[in-house]
């Protein structure tokens, strides 16, 4: 055991510090392919599937490596690659994914592509450490496991603190970018550790503050071919706030986005309060069917255009809006971008909608007039607690008997994007008897098979007779009613807390 403690701090420290990298880099890799590809479940398997993969077979090389040249400067070589390497992943990110973005793949194909360019090499070369950082340390073979546990055991508590810097600290306060080359800058400095000769050691020292040097140049100037508007990262999600011309009308609108296949929140620039997403105007249904709505509760604030709008209308005195938001980066870019305010009679609550909801069946909360469900943030990101029959069972109970629940759900009515949309449809008729159904773009069989937002509109009660409409406002949306004969496919099952496949479904095209 004396010679455990006989490893080089040197190679010590560079095995810690290559585990930490590695995290930070897998967390910052996702922010940074968030403005093109989202940041869903496929996007995060795809990296960390090709880091993993990418990982192993650097373990494998890298043994090969040190068995037959068991040389510090070989491992030095190595770490300078891995950081010259991670330095021009930062800069030619943008330019890859832009080219990828734009070719006619499915999101399986561009993920995986992405990373395996981008992150790939470098997590190869970090693979490659692990086992000639062994090699070096070994001096006696009777102390052989010693020495590998504890290296395995520092390499994992610096990707521990990886974890937990890059996920709560770097990202809060860097651009993805930044944030690979500061990892790039530590992996040359490495190096510093492991050279023994002088001139090896002031090439590092000088590769390292270019490196910081092009960090500081991009936190002023930015990276090459950036997304176009305001980027900010949360904790929770990558937003991007762009301005554009809406071509119906041809106003000025601000828009929100956390995945690039979906536009989250719209605003016109010229007149806050009013509703830009034509699918936001069918949350108005709440009052055609139960009239005295007064007190609300809103799953998903977004840009917060709805409760915005609600809140500036003429039924603002007597409406009580609670509004639900998981991140608080959310509705603190909803404050500086999209006009929201502190309204009397609205509270926003910073959680899971899940856990809200969890949390208000458990105190026995029976009180609400309407709940408006606008937590899927596009086509391919979709939350899948909420799609299930235990949610629908929680939404009814804190609904009062004659309440109204209006849920937006991107999918197709029929055909093969339809999946989702029958799963939740199935799932939510266990808990509702009523759900009608109000797609978007057109009512009717025409734009049945099209990718689009559908409104469906569910009561605790049987409704037998649709009460007519009381205004032209209300006649344009009821038109849009599914009047033809509609039966879930039986197929797809009702999606439960246990089994809700919406990524399934999501790709069958």
């Amino acid at each position: 055991m004396k010679n455990i403690s006989k490893i080089p701090a040197r190679l010590e420290i560079t095995s810690f510090f290559c585990g930490a990298s590695t995290m930070i880099i897998e967390l910052a890799g996702s922010r940074l392919v968030a403005p093109f590809f989202g940041t869903s479940l496929i996007v995060w398997t795809a990296l960390i599937g090709i880091i993993m993969t990418s990982l192993s077979i650097g373990n494998y090389l890298g043994g090969v490596l040190a068995d037959r040249r068991p040389e510090g400067k070989l491992l030095g070589r190595i770490l300078i690659f891995s950081g010259i390497i991670t330095a021009c992943a930062a800069y030619m990110s943008n330019n890859i994914l832009t080219g990828l973005s734009g070719m006619t793949l499915n999101l399986y194909m561009s993920s995986v592509i992405a990373a395996s360019i981008i992150f790939a090499p470098v997590s190869l070369l970090l693979g490659m450490t692990s086992p000639f950082i062994a090699r070096l340390a070994l001096m006696d073979v009777n102390s052989s496991g010693g020495v590998v546990g504890k290296l395995s055991a520092l390499n994992s508590a610096g990707s521990i603190l990886g974890t937990f810097m890059g996920g709560f600290v770097l990202i809060s306060l860097f651009p993805s970018g930044v944030i690979l080359m500061i990892v790039a800058t530590i992996l040359a400095l490495l190096a510093v550790l492991i050279y023994t000769g002088v001139w090896r050691k002031i090439i590092s020292v000088v590769l390292a503050l270019i490196i910081l040097g092009s960090a500081r140049y991009a936190i002023i100037n930015g990276f090459p071919n950036e997304p176009i508007g305001e980027q900010i990262d949360t904790a929770y999600n990558h937003l991007s706030i762009v301005e554009s011309i809406d071509r119906r009308n041809n106003r000025r609108v601000r828009v929100l986005i956390t995945n690039p296949d979906a536009a989250q929140s719209l605003m016109y620039t010229d007149n806050t309060s009013e509703l830009a997403s034509e699918y936001t105007k069918y949350y108005e249904l709440a009052f055609h069917y139960k009239p005295d709505t007064k007190k609300i509760l809103m799953l998903g604030g977004g840009g917060y255009c709805v409760p915005r709008y609600l809140k500036s209308g003429e039924r603002s005195k007597d409406l009580k809006i609670d509004v639900v938001e998981i991140d608080p980066g959310v509705t603190q870019a909803a404050r500086q971008f999209f006009d929201l305010h502190d309204y009397p009679g609205m509270r926003i609550y910073h959680e899971d909608a899940r856990t809200f909801l969890n949390r208000a069946k458990r105190d026995g909360l029976k009180d609400y007039d309407a709940i408006f469900m606008d937590t899927f943030g596009s086509w391919t990101v979709i939350p899948f607690q909420m799609t299930t029959v235990e949610t629908a069972a929680h939404l009814r109970e804190i609904l009062k008997p004659d309440g109204v629940l209006i849920v937006n759900v991107i999918a197709s009515v029929l055909g093969t994007k339809s999946g989702v949309f029958h799963g939740i449809y199935k799932a939510f008729s266990t808990s509702f008897p009523t759900i009608m159904i109000f797609p978007v773009t057109a009512p009717g069989k025409k734009y049945a098979y099209a990718l689009q937002n559908i409104i469906f509109v569910a009561t605790g009660e049987n409704v037998t007779a649709i009460p007519p409409a009381s205004s032209s406002k209300f006649s344009s949306l009821l038109s849009h009613q599914w009047l033809e004969p509609f039966t879930p496919d039986p197929a797809i099952p009702a999606f439960t807390d246990s089994f809700a496949p919406v990524e399934r479904y999501t790709l069958m095209q």
